[in-house]
């Protein structure tokens, strides 16, 4: 046998060892990948609503009340979706408590663009005879769970007022 010959045949087990490393550290990355959990799914997103706030400062007979319609953007699922009030006061400063939840009260089980809820005193807790609900210092938050897990992330979809314009 010549010299060539030799080397030439060392090349193919180099080659083979080199192949089946390459084979083995893909296996054992996507074994990983399993392993690890980075197969599930991905959090979902957010729904996307345009809601307009109106909100009347006079103090009638129930007191102040929040307008909130829904104008536009995708459906979103009443038992999805709840209301979170906090700085309400009733007119003599007394701390009051959103006592139900007006969405699961006023809305139909898919809401979707021309959806209204109003927010107002008969839904409070504390306001003392005599006085009216006050959300001059309010702040309102549409909170969406996406569901009924208690590991899931929830997101607010909605901010009344904006910080950016409270005075």
């Amino acid at each position: 046998m010549s010299r060539v010959d030799e080397r030439r045949r060392a090349v193919s087990p180099v080659i083979g060892v080199v192949i089946l490393v390459g084979i083995v550290a893909i296996l054992a990355a996507t074994v990983g990948v399993f392993a690890l959990g980075f197969s599930e799914q991905q959090p979902t997103q957010a729904p996307q609503v345009a809601i307009v706030a109106d909100y009347n400062e006079r103090t009638t007979g129930n007191g102040e009340y929040l307008n909130l319609s829904f104008s536009s953007g995708d459906t979103v699922y009443r038992n999805n979706l709840s209301v979170v009030v906090s700085g309400a006061k009733s007119s003599g400063g007394t701390d009051v408590t959103l006592d139900t939840n007006p969405i699961q009260a006023q809305a139909s089980t898919r809401i979707t663009s021309g959806t209204e809820i109003t927010i107002h005193q008969g839904q409070f807790t504390g306001i003392p005879s005599g006085d009216h609900l006050d959300l001059r210092d309010a702040t309102l938050r549409l909170v969406w769970n996406p569901a009924d897990e208690p590991e899931s992330e929830t997101y607010v979809i909605y901010r009344w007022p904006d910080p950016s314009q409270r005075n």
